[in-house]
């Protein structure tokens, strides 16, 4: 089997994990309203965000820097690429039978581990390119960040064998997961992946605002996880530190707004339509998240999307659906990884983003309206279902309308 077709088929498998992701989803949003005997609500969520993170998204990452960067390499990836299926079907069908268990965390563990060696090999194979070019700047800060990350898992071990589960130290323990996969790993993966974009098309923008975007990002990220433990309500200079590391995301979004501006006109001419509309629609869903993120430097919305589970939740959706998948979708069209010019695709796309979009849009209001003393939306968990039951049925859409192309490598990190 040829590179190509190899890589094609680590893509597929990326969106088929979608489709399951969005349908464990929606079976999540059935049970609150029809219950179904046998199904554990906290042993399916911990199958559902497992495969959300380690199913489409690293995958969908894997393939795309694979591609992007050493697809001459390709091949000596593929038994890593495969291992890391072995723990992801482990963990789907483990987590909804038992929770953080031995198996389950057998599995999640060798996740983990496997993920260290392919960010371990792809900086050494990366070490070798000429002229680094600062897309790969972006990459292998966002590789870092997710071996980072990885010390909430091992952490919650220690923390659950202490028979600790469900205190402070267990939230906190998630919330440095989730922080440096967000704001790290698929931050800095998707504007790696982004910039590379630009430079292959020869879309003009500013290296050094891109340089300044780069270093307050990263300034910013590891003071950043302050603003997930303002629930706890520590120490005054913590308040302090998130409110200053909310200020240089502020100035990150600043020039990120300017390198935008610049490329605009370039990236309307030299990017395909749907390409151009999908990274609109991510770099929409990005603003919104760093705004919100700067809203819970202060105190009372800290405390406010904490005790709220419904903001919480349409935070990690507007992040991980709007801007990262979203965009991840415009990009592998882009590079012809596959190509979504029939009917049925592009209806897909529309059925996805209009379902995470009306999803969001209950998501937040229903707290919104028990705050102003107007009660529940009607028929809120039937509506939250139905509406969420168009971003699977979406992508579905999308996959089976989709040709996955790969006749050539058409990027290239020398």
């Amino acid at each position: 089997m040829n590179n190509s077709r190899m890589i094609k088929k680590w893509v597929f498998l990326s969106f088929v994990y979608l489709i399951l992701v969005g349908f464990l989803g929606c079976l999540l949003r059935l049970i609150f309203f029809y219950p179904i005997e046998g199904v554990n609500f906290k042993y399916f969520l911990h199958g559902h965000s497992h495969l959300a993170f380690l199913g489409w998204l690293f995958n969908a990452f894997f393939a795309a820097l694979v591609f992007t960067y050493v697809p001459e390499k390709a091949k000596t990836y593929k038994i890593m690429f495969w291992l890391l299926q072995v723990a992801v079907m482990g963990m789907l069908i483990t987590f909804p039978i038992q929770g953080y268990a031995a198996a389950s965390i057998t599995f999640s563990t060798l996740h983990i581990l496997l993920s260290y060696w392919f960010a371990g090999k792809f900086l050494r194979d990366t070490n070798k390119l000429h002229n680094r070019p600062l897309s790969l700047v972006f990459i292998r800060w966002g590789l870092l960040f997710m071996v980072l990350s990885s010390i909430g898992p091992f952490a919650l071990g220690a923390i659950m064998a202490k028979g600790l589960g469900g205190s402070d130290l267990y939230q906190l323990a998630i919330y440095f997961y989730l922080h440096f996969q967000y704001d790290g790993w698929f931050s800095f993966a998707v504007f790696g992946l982004f910039f590379r974009i630009l430079e292959i098309n020869d879309i003009a923008f500013s290296n050094g605002h891109a340089r300044r975007f780069l270093w307050l990002m990263l300034i910013a990220c590891i003071p950043a996880y302050s603003l997930s433990t303002l629930w706890t309500q520590p120490h005054t200079y913590v308040y302090v530190i998130g409110f200053l590391s909310a200020i240089l995301q502020l100035m990150a979004l600043f020039y990120l707004m300017l390198i935008i501006k610049r490329a605009g006109k370039d990236m309307q001419t030299k990017l395909t339509p749907w390409t151009v509309r999908l990274f609109q629609f991510a770099y929409v869903s990005f603003i919104i998240k760093i705004l919100l993120q700067f809203a819970s430097a202060f105190p009372t919305i800290a405390d406010l999307a904490f005790t709220v589970r419904n903001f919480t939740i349409g935070y990690l959706h507007i992040v991980f659906l709007g801007f990262v998948s979203t965009f991840l979708i415009g990009w592998f069209a882009q590079v012809n990884l596959i190509s979504i010019n029939s009917k049925l695709a592009k209806s897909g796309i529309v059925f996805f983003l209009l379902g995470f979009i009306l999803s969001e849009a209950i998501i937040f209001l229903q707290p919104t309206l028990f705050m102003a003393g107007l009660g529940m939306l009607p028929f809120y968990f039937e509506g939250l279902f139905w509406v969420s039951l168009l971003m699977p049925v979406g992508v579905l859409f999308l996959v089976s309308g989709v040709r996955f192309l790969i006749t050539k490598v058409p990027i290239t990190g020398h």
